[in-house]
């Protein structure tokens, strides 16, 4: 039995379209706070000297710091906090889901690397990227990775693009749309940072739309934000293209 709430008359908290535009809007709060994220984080790396140094490498780009200011920010003034954020250790059947989407996601970027070419859309070279590099040669790195990408930077961003989204949207649509709004969020957001590096903006948003996809069902179907979390850090921090690849 689910414990999300139950979908609401519109009339409760307002029509399917505000609700909608609400969640996209906070989303936007959140790219926007992600830009100002990324500037603290650099300028605080700078001032205490570390910012070349691989332990602050190994942390990334320091976006998810807007996206926790939002989402906090955001559940703060809410009452039904329940509605957005569910979290607990990882049942048997959670840990079937962690174990599961990596190889979902895979598949899906195995598939667009097949499909996206015969529509004339590049599809970026894959490689390992700095973290997961770092992070096997010098494995001492993983107490860095632990602490700032599993215990905040990942939590941090599903508490946005799943946590807050898809709780503000879930009272009026149904789990497909639940699902396709919170991934469409996700999808742009990254779309939009792609356009200031060297990556796809087209590929990004084809590519972590199908993951928020996933990531999405995946929190509507086991309801705790740990699972999608541990699993997006864990995509952050591990070579599965080049396990899987071996099959």
């Amino acid at each position: 039995m689910s414990v999300f709430p139950e979908r609401l008359p519109s009339s409760a908290i307002g029509d399917t379209p505000l609700a909608v535009a609400s969640a996209l809007l906070l989303a936007v709060c959140g790219w926007i706070a992600g830009f100002g994220g990324v500037a603290a984080f650099q300028l605080s790396g700078s001032l205490f000297g570390v910012a070349e140094t691989d332990a602050f490498t190994v942390l990334g780009s320091g976006v998810q710091i807007g996206f926790a200011v939002v989402a906090v920010a955001y559940l703060w003034r809410v009452e039904d906090r329940h509605r957005y954020v569910r979290v607990r250790i990882p049942t048997i059947r959670d840990l079937g889901w962690i174990a599961a989407l990596p190889l979902g996601l895979w598949a899906t970027s195995a598939f667009l690397g097949v499909v996206l070419p015969t529509i004339g859309l590049s599809v970026p070279t894959h490689e390992t990227s700095g973290t997961v590099a770092l992070l096997f040669d010098r494995p001492a790195l993983w107490i860095v990775a632990l602490l700032g990408l599993y215990a905040v930077a990942a939590p941090a961003e599903e508490l946005l693009f799943r946590g807050v989204v898809q709780g503000r949207v879930r009272p009026h649509l149904g789990t497909a749309g639940v699902v396709l709004v919170s991934a469409t969020a996700f999808a742009l957001m990254h779309g939009v940072f792609a356009v200031f590096s060297t990556g796809s903006a087209v590929y990004s948003v084809v590519s972590t739309g199908a993951g928020g996809l996933l990531w999405g069902y995946a929190y509507e179907r086991t309801e705790n934000l740990a699972v999608t979390a541990l699993n997006h850090a864990m995509m952050w921090t591990i070579p599965f293209e080049s396990v899987f690849s071996i099959f």
